[in-house]
């Protein structure tokens, strides 16, 4: 073994298979999105999440401020709803991809889970914010594969 350095570490965390996922909430920037695959179950009692957001972002912000979000889990035929998430210019709340719930959280249209979450606690580590959410509201579609990212790749079949 060897000391791990930014490089490598990168390059080892990338062998880990991940889902992934688009959170949106409105701050007072204005509505924010995000592409995640940093997201996990943290307990069935009570219902806890979490996610991992850059503190840099917007979208960071928006959750921040707003105390909740929304959550939507991506099937493997949102490669393009992915990828307009993770770009900093496009309008990702104009298009047809989107979806609101009554109270105008936005969600991915056809997403495999959409989930309305409120936050219950932040953690801070390094650039990153590590967000305690409780779901809400749910809503399940199971009959399709999940988008996966692995190795830097989106829409990979392991």
């Amino acid at each position: 073994m060897t000391t791990p350095n930014e490089t490598d570490f990168r390059k080892a965390m990338s062998h880990f298979a991940t889902g992934v996922a688009v959170v949106t909430a409105k701050g007072s920037e204005g509505e924010q999105g995000a592409t995640i695959s940093a997201l996990t179950s943290v307990s069935l009692d009570p219902l806890l999440l979490l996610i991992c957001l850059n503190r840099a972002s917007a979208t960071y912000r928006a959750i921040a401020e707003a105390g909740v979000f929304g959550l939507s889990i991506l099937g493997n035929d949102h490669k393009d709803v992915a990828m307009l998430f993770a770009s900093r210019t496009a309008d990702k709340f104009g298009s047809d991809v989107i979806e609101r719930a009554a109270d105008g959280t936005a969600f991915v249209r056809d997403s495999l889970v959409k989930m309305h979450c409120e936050l219950v606690e932040t953690f801070q580590g390094g650039t990153h914010a590590l967000f305690m959410a409780r779901p809400v509201a749910l809503e399940l579609d199971e009959n399709r594969p999940p988008l996966l990212y692995f190795q830097g790749q989106l829409g990979i079949t392991l």
